[in-house]
């Protein structure tokens, strides 16, 4: 909750397992891409379109970026650890990077322009799930998950 623009002074900060950076002016996140300690990482409510630098976070266990420009998740596709993942208000259409996060329980999703959910399918820990105002026509693949809560 400040107006900070330049997380620089940050990428020294190795040892660091947490970090919440939500509602500044953020653009840039390469300075994060270091911090392979992260367990947690809050970016909500900035202006980040770029998420690639995050992809050699792999210790993360849960990530949220919503409220940004995020169009592209294929950074995502490798940080197996998360349990929890929030990507609402973005403007992702494309959720098949999410496919081998087996290990997501919680997911957000809503207001994208997802259509596609059948990536969801192999992620058998789900147990909630976030996908309102998309453009998403058929959920029966939800039926073989073990979702119990579901805002549609």
């Amino acid at each position: 909750n400040n107006q900070i623009s330049d997380i620089t002074p940050l990428s020294n900060l190795t040892n660091l397992t947490g970090l919440r950076l939500e509602n500044n002016q953020i653009r840039d996140i390469t300075p994060l891409s270091n911090l392979t300690n992260l367990t947690g990482l809050g970016l909500d409510n900035n202006q980040i379109s770029d998420i690639t630098p995050l992809s050699n976070l792999t210790n993360l266990t849960w990530l949220m970026v919503q409220n940004n420009q995020i169009s592209d998740i294929t950074a995502l596709s490798n940080l197996t650890k998360l349990t929890r993942l929030r990507l609402s208000n973005n403007q992702i259409r494309d959720i098949k990077p999410l496919a081998n996060l087996t290990n997501l329980a919680v997911l957000w999703l809503s207001n994208n322009q997802i259509s596609d959910i059948t990536p969801l399918a192999k992620l058998t820990n789900l147990t909630v799930l976030w996908i309102g105002n998309n453009q998403i026509s058929d959920v029966t693949l939800l039926s073989k998950l073990g979702i119990i809560y579901f805002d549609w």
